[in-house]
């Protein structure tokens, strides 16, 4: 069980239940434990193996909410917010869903969270509410299991997550590592890049080592390559 209490509901236009709706129970033990992270946390991303799906629908956390999830929760997380944002997204070969009910008691669903995504599910908070966030994976078939590996970033979701963190390349880019002092700030601190969303003030031992910042602000074209 959680060491942390959940806040009073609050209701969030299309994402959020209403009182005398059936709700998942959030309150289960968690099918793969609980994960007790610190802003700043690293690695980043946190990621867990799971095997998504299950027997209940998600459209019992909202009505758009999507696929089919286990009884408890795939995984508790207990967060310790600072001044980053908090994403919790999946990786997975199937079609997966995402049904989360965060530290402040509100319901949030994913299906697919961008074009760039593909069939992949992810939530973003720009300012996420310290305490218990319980996650379920989902998929589309009653009762089909598939493997997902379920992240949880202070950047913003960005797939091919184990790339960044193992410094492959990535859209014939090497992102590197994490290991800037200036890492997961939301600006891109390394000096091979150029554009808006990079520091201005950029040093050369922080090169190859803010990959997470980088790559996210390259994809929403904030960042160039020199």
């Amino acid at each position: 069980m959680s060491i942390y209490r959940k806040a009073a509901l609050v209701a969030l236009p299309l994402l959020s239940y209403t009182a005398g709706v059936q709700a998942l129970e959030w309150e289960a033990a968690p099918s793969y434990g609980t994960v007790n992270l610190v802003s700043g946390f690293q690695p980043d991303p946190h990621r867990t193996s799971l095997s998504a799906g299950g027997s209940r629908s998600a459209g019992e956390a909202g009505p758009n909410c999507s696929g089919y999830v286990s009884d408890k929760p795939d995984l508790d997380l207990n967060y310790e917010a600072g001044q980053h944002v908090l994403s919790i997204f999946v990786e997975s070969p199937a079609d997966t869903t995402l049904v989360v009910y965060d530290a402040a008691g509100n319901w949030h669903c994913n299906d697919d969270y961008s074009t760039m995504a593909g069939t992949n599910p992810g939530i973003k908070w720009n300012n996420p509410p310290a305490g218990n966030y319980n996650i379920w994976v989902g998929t589309y078939a009653a009762g089909e299991l598939q493997d997902a590996v379920l992240n949880i970033s202070e950047a913003s979701p960005s797939w091919g997550a184990s790339g960044v963190s193992s410094g492959s390349s990535a859209g014939g880019i090497e992102w590197g590592d994490n290991t800037s002092r200036w890492a997961n700030d939301g600006e891109c601190d390394d000096p091979r890049f150029g554009g808006p969303g990079v520091h201005s003030l950029n040093i050369d031992e922080d090169r190859y080592h803010d990959a997470n910042d980088c790559r996210s602000l390259y994809e929403q074209g904030q960042v160039y390559l020199k």
